[in-house]
């Protein structure tokens, strides 16, 4: 990556970017309230890493490779719907896709990469704008595999100081525990080019709470 790409990138991770994902909790507010113990948050994150996020994390580097050739996004979408089976989930990834889609075309609003996402209705998930994002900035696919798991465990943590307040340095261990449970992946799921290609490694208990979590008015996060 040149230095652009690096500044990108990192602007990618930082939590303070302005497209909504201080809304979110990476799905810990949903599980805390379905009865997830407190003492089980690093085991939580550990799992939704090699599920939900591993799932994200590929369809960004489809869409990368999608973004680079000018193809279209729709079937890298489609692929990673089906295997959201959440409607909640889905939902709430698309309401972070158009936050960051927002930032994106008002920054850049001559990318190519970009613009092929304004071509439909209905919204893209966050990991198919991300993998547009990172097309036109040049970001590489590894490095793309790294912000996104990294973004979501560090959504998840920063909304537990508000859930379980403690130490924020607890956090940070978590972060880096979770996203080390993963980086044996990356160099696979870095190489993936076609939707066909996306794991579908799913989590239903996750899912169920996100369902749940979906109609109740008692909570501090959209998801």
């Amino acid at each position: 990556m040149n230095a652009d790409s690096h500044t990108i990138a990192l602007l990618m991770a930082d939590a303070r970017l302005p497209s909504g994902g201080y809304a979110y909790s990476s799905g810990l507010e949903p599980a805390l309230q379905g009865g997830l113990p407190p003492g089980e948050i690093g085991a939580f994150l550990r799992a939704r890493a090699r599920t939900t996020t591993i799932v994200d994390a590929a369809t960004a580097v489809v869409a990368l490779s999608a973004g680079r050739r000018g193809d279209a996004y729709g079937p890298i979408e489609r692929a990673w719907a089906a295997r959201t089976p959440s409607r909640a989930a889905r939902n709430s990834s698309r309401e972070l896709g158009r936050g960051l889609l927002r930032l994106a075309t008002t920054l850049w609003p001559d990318s190519a990469p970009i613009a092929g996402l304004t071509r439909i209705t209905g919204g893209w998930s966050r990991p198919v704008v991300l993998g547009a994002v990172a097309a036109h900035a040049g970001v590489d696919a590894e490095s793309l595999v790294r912000i996104a798991v990294y973004d979501d465990m560090a959504c998840a943590v920063a909304a537990l100081l508000k859930l379980e307040p403690g130490d924020p340095i607890d956090g940070v261990r978590l972060v880096i525990d979770a996203c080390a449970g993963v980086a044996d992946f990356t160099p696979q799921l870095s190489a993936l080019t076609s939707p066909e290609a996306i794991p579908a490694s799913s989590a239903p208990q996750s899912e169920a709470w996100a369902e749940a979590h979906a109609v109740t008015n008692r909570r501090l996060f959209r998801a």
